[in-house]
């Protein structure tokens, strides 16, 4: 699962970007923007047909899945320290077909339930300075873990030869002068190392 976080920047024309990475075959798409309203992620949902609202997750604004009939929701640390009964909730989302995932910063903190965990940082992060990679090997797990920090086209392999399910990128996409293109370079390398079949849940 290759899967692409959004700018924690609020652009009201950035629903342009998103639209064309999915047809450039992007096929998940996290929405994370920790200052947006709902009234204004709404807006934005709005611009984009249905058949994208299926690949996308949202960190904030969980009650939006419905109205839009989105793929699902993502835990943040703070949600789940602000709810006594996570399992719970999980199950809740799952039982009407939607999927829950969520993101630790080390292996032993990696909870059961969720459909699939971000684990990072794996490598030296490109969007946030000091932050070193911890080269997390999850081999010998059996999880659905996605690598998350650092990704960029010329270190998925070894994410791949860490165990890992596939990986988020964030930073070398959007920092990139074309954001489009640099989508583009890091789907064709995916591709190459986990295949072209590799399924998406």
């Amino acid at each position: 699962m290759l899967i692409v976080i959004t700018n924690e920047e609020n652009n009201r024309e950035e629903w342009k970007i998103w639209k064309m990475l999915f047809d450039s075959g992007l096929e998940r798409l996290h929405i994370r923007k920790p200052s947006i309203r709902k009234e204004e992620l709404s807006l934005l949902l709005e611009n984009l047909e249905e058949c994208y609202h299926q690949k996308m997750m949202l960190h904030g604004h969980h009650e939006l899945i419905s109205e839009f009939n989105l793929k699902g929701i993502h835990f943040t640390e703070n949600y789940r320290k602000e709810h006594e009964n996570v399992q719970k909730c999980i199950r809740n989302h799952q039982n009407n077909d939607k999927l829950v995932s969520t993101g630790f910063h080390s292996i032993a903190a990696i909870e059961e339930g969720y459909d699939y965990t971000f684990l990072s940082p794996v490598f030296n992060s490109i969007s946030k300075e000091n932050y070193q990679g911890k080269g997390f090997d999850v081999s010998s797990l059996n999880k659905n873990v996605i690598a998350l920090g650092g990704i960029d086209s010329i270190n998925i392999e070894s994410a791949y030869n860490l165990g890992y399910s596939g990986v988020a990128v964030l930073g070398s996409v959007w920092n990139a002068k074309d954001p489009l293109e640099s989508f583009k370079s890091i789907n064709q390398k995916y591709k190459k190392v986990y295949g072209e079949s590799s399924l998406y849940n």
